[in-house]
């Protein structure tokens, strides 16, 4: 029996998901570069290397040393023309070389290092508030460089009163423009609050190349809110889905990631047969001090002929090369060149797409073991290498055999806050040794889990929205979401309480796929009575084809009018989410839109639904629902 029906409004609850909404709060003017820019103050500062630049000294710009020759400019961003669109304006700085700072003769020099300062050229986003500890700052912008390169992220005070060296990681950037969004959690040292100190900048280090560059920035924008504070703990939510095992994306978050010794570089990590007990388990190298590679050279006579043993096999050479190593981008020498192994040079990651707060509760279990006896450490990453804190659950004790650690219900502390990965440093022996790994629970109060943090995988769809009071059915293939979300039967599972639906604030909570739901013409969740109509069609959906009946009360809905909305398919706490766009029915059926196909539902079926969805048998006084148009029974 089909079952068109909306949802009683006592089941619309609002999403327990994570915690109260707070707005973002912008403070940085003229982001987009088109503004005038204010005689005594503006939001993009730079110490860069371009010259004869005019300024009103009570603006507070200067040359170092006032020698207009050679001396760093220090004041506001220069403005330009973008060079592929005269149109567009954007902020630009100059890069000097190594080579030009030394015929200089003023290189700033790192301590201990001949090298470039990645701090010589700098260009900061100058708040126009000071940002005290404990808030959320997001920072949006377009980077683009004249060659490939890579900036670093410092906290100051004002620009070149430093505070930190770590604030949003490093940034790459490419000859064409590149949007780039991140976030951060404002600690005490961000503000160096013990020193009376706050944070109102947020510098790049531009110099981490020696042969110079010439970088763009546009659309800036610096937005904070308040921290959000964590629940009471309500249970837990294991973001490690499938252990060991898992291939789940979370996000664009893979769980595990690796950093072998020998090679310096993170990639997804190893699963392979533990040789002790021959099942799967995740694996990293580490690498010794006295490491070599070996190198056979096949022995050949005079006429190149390989030289034979006793036995009639090929004979070798045997030789050892030193092995390099790559560390911030530098390749460096294990062996003879005088430098030491760092107890992180091998690591081992486990990232879930959930940032921590202060006192927030979590809880980690896992199995490990190595070839031989070791101790590993662990730390608080934001993203793998994008090092926070220098302790998280402590340091562990391996053997040859698997031992279990548990770490129950533990609490954040002010240091980690904002970290969402665990990195255990696997160097400390400083022999070469192979680390075995196998992660049961990574788990957050269930409470503070957002429902963004719960999407595995999500696709785009389009559906149609017929003309007031009519209704039309849509094809939507779920193969993908029933495979993701491990679902035997779609039907079964559309008839439990699986599916969430865009609210202003989160999402709605408790409904079914098959009773549909009231949306407003902007695509959001609505009580009201008219609206659209969405609901999966029983009669018509067969495998993991899913018809979806579109209905349309009242609506007036132009030809060209398009509205989206979010809907999360639900099971067992994990999600997979359709991005909808609503479209006329006409653009629909155009077959424009890459839609399998679409059919008109069946008109004058008789069947009469009160306003709460239910089916009745027979209409008593008030209003009702039948071939998806309200009447009025008397």
């Amino acid at each position: 029996m089909k079952k068109i029906f909306t949802i009683m409004a006592a089941l619309l609850l609002v999403s327990t998901g994570a915690f109260a909404q707070k707005r973002w709060t912008n403070l940085v003017v003229n982001g987009s570069m088109e503004g005038e820019q204010d005689p005594t103050w503006s939001s993009f500062w730079c110490h860069d290397w371009r010259r004869g630049v005019e300024f009103d000294p009570a603006t507070g710009q200067q040359y170092d040393g006032g020698d207009t020759e050679i001396g760093q400019f220090q004041g506001f961003a220069e403005i330009v023309e973008d060079p592929a669109n005269p149109n567009n304006h954007c902020a630009r700085v100059i890069i000097r070389t190594e080579e030009q700072a030394d015929e200089t003769g003023n290189k700033i020099k790192p301590d201990g290092s001949s090298s470039l300062a990645s701090w010589d050229s700098q260009f900061f986003i100058y708040a126009n508030e000071v940002i005290p500890s404990g808030k959320l700052v997001k920072m949006t912008l377009k980077v683009k460089g004249e060659k490939d390169g890579m900036f670093e992220t410092q906290a100051h005070w004002t620009p070149g009163d430093y505070n930190h060296y770590q604030l949003f990681g490093n940034i790459n950037y490419t000859t064409e423009w590149t949007t780039v969004e991140v976030e951060a959690t404002v600690s005490t040292d961000h503000t160096k609050e013990a020193d009376g100190k706050f944070f109102q900048s947020v510098a790049f280090n531009l110099s981490t190349m020696t042969d110079g560059n010439t970088v763009y920035f546009d659309d800036i924008r610096l937005e904070v809110k308040d921290q959000e504070e964590a629940h009471e703990l309500e249970g837990w939510f294991n973001f490690l889905r499938k252990g060991t095992l898992s291939d789940d994306k979370v996000n664009g978050y893979t769980n595990f990631t690796g950093r072998d010794g020998a090679t310096g570089q993170d990639t997804q990590a190893r699963i392979v047969n533990d040789p002790v007990d021959g099942e799967p388990a995740l694996n990293v190298t580490s690498i010794g001090f006295n490491a070599k590679n070996e190198v056979k050279t096949a022995i050949t006579d005079e006429e190149g002929n390989p030289v034979l043993d006793e036995e009639g096999n090929p004979t070798y050479d045997i030789s050892y090369q030193d092995i390099y190593i790559k560390e911030n981008g530098d390749t460096l020498k294990v062996q003879n060149g005088g430098f030491g192994i760092d107890d992180w040079q091998t690591q081992f990651f486990v990232t879930i797409p959930h940032k921590f707060v202060t006192n927030q509760h979590y809880k980690v279990v896992f199995s490990a073991r190595a070839d031989k006896p070791a101790q590993i450490q662990s730390q608080i990453h934001r993203n793998p290498g994008d090092y926070l804190f220098y302790q998280m659950i402590g340091n562990f004790d391996l053997t040859e055999e698997w031992q279990t650690f548990e770490i129950e219900d533990n609490t954040i502390s002010s240091d980690q806050n904002g970290g969402y990965t665990i990195a255990f440093n696997c160097n400390v022996l400083k022999e070469a040794n192979n680390y075995y790994f196998r992660f049961d629970e990574f788990c957050a109060n269930s409470a503070d889990v957002k429902d963004e943090e719960r999407v595995l995988a999500s696709e785009t769809i389009k559906l149609p929205v017929p003309a007031v009071d009519k209704d039309v059915n849509a094809e939507v293939d779920m193969t993908a979401a029933v495979e993701t979300l491990s679902i035997d039967n779609l039907l079964a599972f559309a008839n439990d309480n699986t599916m969430k639906v865009k609210k202003e604030e989160g999402y709605t909570e408790g409904l079914q796929a098959t009773t549909g739901v009231f949306l407003d013409e902007n695509g959001l969740y609505t009580e009201e009575e008219n609206g659209i109509i969405l609901t999966l069609d029983e009669d018509n959906t067969v495998g993991n084809k899913a018809v979806f009946n579109v209905a349309n009360i009242g609506v007036e809905w132009a030809a060209d009018k398009t509205a989206d909305t979010k809907i999360l398919f639900e099971e067992e706490g994990w999600c997979y989410l359709y991005n909808i766009t609503f479209v006329s029915e006409e653009v629909y059926n155009a077959g424009l839109l890459g839609v399998n196909s679409t059919s008109v539902a069946k008109k004058n079926s008789g069947i009469i639904y009160d306003l709460t969805g239910r089916k009745v048998a027979k209409a008593g006084k008030g209003l009702y629902i039948m071939d998806g148009k309200k009447f009025i029974s008397k």
